[in-house]
């Protein structure tokens, strides 16, 4: 029986600025990994992880990791302070959710439940 997720693992080209990204916008904090691969290991303060590995990134046909945020306008300020392309939050159901990429083109959604 499933419990729930663990990790999911994502390829991304430059290990430093994942991390950078991810720490910055997302407040995932790097955690030890138990092997010597090149790769970091990210953990959110709910214990989930995101595993980063230093490999081709696959084309973007519409998989993306959704990261549940508390305040999507906070976060969709924060990131469009930065330079970042995000599309304008729109509403999927009762929820809200926005569309951006991080620096290895990795599709993302951040997403805030009603």
């Amino acid at each position: 029986m499933t419990l729930g997720i663990h990790h999911i693992a994502i390829n991304v080209d430059n290990i430093e600025d994942a991390v950078d990204f991810y720490s910055r916008y997302f407040a995932f904090r790097q955690v030890a990994r138990p092997n010597d691969r090149v790769g970091a290991w990210l953990q959110a303060n709910d214990g989930k992880q995101i595993h980063l590995r230093q490999a081709t990134v696959p084309e973007d046909n519409g998989q993306h990791l959704a990261l549940l945020v508390e305040d999507i306008k906070e976060t969709y300020k924060l990131l469009t302070d930065a330079g970042i392309t995000v599309t304008s939050p729109k509403p999927i159901g009762s929820s809200l959710q926005s569309f951006l990429h991080d620096p290895a083109g990795n599709r993302l959604e951040i997403h805030q439940s009603a």
